[in-house]
This record gives structure tokens, sequence and C-alpha cells, in this order.
């Protein structure tokens, strides 16, 4: 995925650098924004004839990438924010720590936005109750850890059902339920901000909150 070319063809040199504490400060590359153009994106180790319904990506001309990192296949496109999320953690082993750590600044991110309090399920899911909201998929490097994710804010969701297929693995919560019984979205639930508004809100909130929050897990 694009995204994976940036943070990893960008010196470490070049992040901006945002305060832990008064004395130290640390390299983050935080990157919120709204697709624009509709596209799939499979995991690392997804394969689009199990996940993808080809012919209707073929008839709607929606090209199909592959990110480094895990998780699950989605639709991005108008409706969608995207968080990049790159730094280096001290904990080499420490996947399920992180995606805690982001989703919870994250969700915190959307509350102030004026979102009812989230939740994280299945691996990294973000979710309202029993609904998701949010994909998550993390890829490493060594120290470096690269996490992006994908919020539904105002997308198409009967465009979601058309192009993908019921998952070949899905999380407990999901419970079988069809993309349209399982989703929802920030507008459904009362969060006045189109996508594009919320990248500003959640783009100020992280470079604002960030150190706080990996003071004590970023490799300085």
């Amino acid at each position: 995925m694009w995204m994976d070319n940036w943070v990893l063809n960008l010196p470490k040199k070049l992040w901006p650098e945002f305060s832990l504490d008064a004395a130290n400060k640390a390299p983050f590359l935080i990157r919120f924004f709204e697709t624009q153009k509709n596209v799939v994106v499979l995991s690392s180790s997804n394969k689009a004839e199990k996940e993808v319904n080809e012919i209707e990506c073929v008839k709607n001309n929606i090209p199909i990438l592959q990110r480094k990192g895990g998780g699950g296949t989605v639709v991005l496109g108008n409706g969608c924010l995207i968080l990049t999320f790159a730094f280096y953690g001290k904990d080499v082993f420490g996947n399920s720590k992180y995606f805690q750590m982001i989703n919870n600044l994250w969700i915190d991110s959307l509350e102030k936005a004026g979102c009812p309090k989230l939740n994280q399920q299945g691996i990294s899911d973000i979710s309202y109750i029993n609904k998701k909201i949010a994909g998550t998929s993390i890829f490493r490097k060594k120290h470096l850890l690269v996490y992006q994710g994908s919020l539904l804010v105002n997308p198409n969701l009967d465009l979601i059902s058309k192009l993908l297929c019921h998952p070949s693995r899905e999380p407990e919560y999901r419970e079988g339920r069809s993309h349209e019984q399982f989703l929802t979205t920030t507008q459904t639930l009362g969060c006045p901000l189109s996508a594009s508004e919320l990248a500003l809100f959640c783009q100020k909130y992280f470079e604002e909150n960030v150190g706080q929050y990996f003071k004590n897990d970023v490799l300085i």
C-alpha cells in the first residue's frame, strides 16, 4: 500500500519529533487523510480470489492493492478516514500492547470529536458495542512499527458489500453477520464531523497528546 512506502522510504532523521516529557522528544509519523479514490486493500496474507468480488472490481474499475501489515481486506474510498501511525517501539514483541495504546489514543480523540465511547474487540478492531467502526493492522521491522487504520465515517456501505466476500477469517464477535449487519459509521453514531474535518481534528489531538501516551514505550 502507498502509505507503507511513505514510512519505509523516509529516513528517521526527517521524521517530526514530539515531546515525551520536559527533557525528551521522539520521532513519530502521524497522518490522517480521507481516501479520494475507491480501492480494495488486501492484507499481506489475503488472497483476492478468496476475499474479493473481482468481477465487481473490474466492472467498477476499482484497483486491488496489498499492504504489508496483517488484518483483513478493506474497501477504502470517500467517507473513510485513514490513519498511518509509525514509531520505534521498545518492545519488538509488543504488538497487542501497541494496538491497544494506539487504539486508545484514537478512541479518546473520537470521543472528544463527538462520538460515543468506543472500544477494542477482536484482535484490534475499534467498535461500538458489537459493531465494527474501524479496522487496523500492524507491520513490524524490528523496532519500527507501522500501524494503519481505516475508520468508517460515512462510506458507501452498499459498495463494501458488493466488492468484498464474506471474510475467510472473522473475529468471534462478528458472529457470521453480513457487512451490512456488522459495520457502523461515526455519522450513524451522531458524530457531526465529516471525514476531512475528523482528519484535521484527530491529527491535532494526536500531535498534542502522543507523548503522554507513549513516553514509556518509545525507543529514543
